[in-house]
């Protein structure tokens, strides 16, 4: 395996200045660039990332936290702050915070540890307290679908209640007044923040809000099945369903088939998602769109000009849309 110092030799010049070369340190004179890099390609030299990070204090890469690895959801995420990633030669670290604040903690210890640049951090957890703590640490870090007081400048944020309040609007503007909804969990914020929407669409309209008609689940398929089952089996009548997610439509979905219920004509169905889910069901759920793609981009172009202490002038507030089938 060739060194540096072989590419030094072939190119005639000295190690230093392969180094600094590769490290886009200094200005070269065009001649000995290219006899640098042909040397380079003569030997099939792939410089060291490691070494490079201790020559330049800098590791190039860049951490992103996540809740878990699985379903489309954080996929879809993953994908798209690789994919921005790639523009910039930057490297991903992705980890787990395992549905917990010490998770997450444990997470952006890694990070440290492992020198990232910067931090992507989808984090629901950690308090808003610690993370204007952590903003005090010279490690710069965007907030992904967070807003957190005195760090506006850090987040990407998108109106959890109003897209869920339009969608709940738009049943009712069909005319359903038994609107049943499948919450997400309790323990988090944007959960919280959707279910609040569905609230609000009701008492606006001057509905009863009947507590039998919310299930809370957990954001995963299975959940989203059991939650029609225990509907139905508890008595309750609805004409339309609400769902928090698209992993849990597609549950209660699958429910409605297995038990010859007519979409729409018994019950008319719309839906969060962010990756297209609700169009690929059959027949295809109204949807209203969270922009996690979009969000995800503009969380590392965000990243990205902290790092390099310059302007960012992309979207930081996404709002929801409404997509009717």
């Amino acid at each position: 395996m060739a060194s540096i110092q072989d590419v030094a030799s072939l190119a005639g010049v000295h190690r230093s200045t392969v180094s600094r070369i590769i490290n886009g340190e200094g200005k070269f004179r065009s001649d000995t660039r290219r006899k640098v890099e042909q040397a380079m390609a003569t030997l099939n030299y792939r410089p060291s990332a490691i070494a490079r990070s201790l020559a330049t204090a800098s590791s190039n890469m860049t951490g992103l936290l996540v809740t878990y690895y699985t379903g489309g959801f954080f996929g879809e995420m993953m994908e798209q702050v690789q994919n921005e990633l790639d523009l910039h030669k930057k490297f991903l670290i992705t980890a787990q915070g395992h549905h917990s604040a010490d998770g997450e903690r444990e997470a952006i210890d890694r990070f440290h540890a492992l020198r990232c640049e910067g931090y992507v951090l989808n984090s629901r957890y950690l308090s808003d307290d610690e993370l204007r703590e952590l903003a005090a640490e010279s490690t710069p870090f965007v907030l992904l679908d967070r807003l957190v007081e005195g760090l506006e400048d850090r987040c990407i944020t998108f109106d959890h209640t109003l897209a869920a309040k339009m969608a709940v609007q738009h049943l009712i503007q069909q005319g359903h007044r038994n609107i049943a909804c499948i919450s997400g969990p309790m323990d988090r914020i944007s959960s919280q923040q959707r279910y609040q929407g569905y609230l609000l669409a009701m008492q606006e309209a001057g509905l009863p809000v009947n507590p039998g008609l919310t299930v809370f689940g957990d954001y995963k398929r299975e959940s989203g099945y059991q939650a029609v089952r225990e509907l139905y089996q508890t008595g309750m009548t609805f004409s339309a369903l609400f769902s928090c997610n698209e992993e849990m439509m597609l549950g209660a979905v699958l429910y409605f088939h297995e038990h010859a219920i007519d979409i729409p004509r018994q019950v008319a169905l719309i839906s969060f998602d962010s990756v297209d889910l609700c169009q690929g069901l059959y027949p295809p759920v109204s949807e209203v769109y969270f922009p996690l793609s979009e969000m995800a981009q503009s969380a590392v172009k965000l990243l990205i000009s902290k790092i390099n202490d310059t302007s960012f002038w992309g979207p930081q507030h996404f709002a929801p849309q409404l997509r009717l089938r």
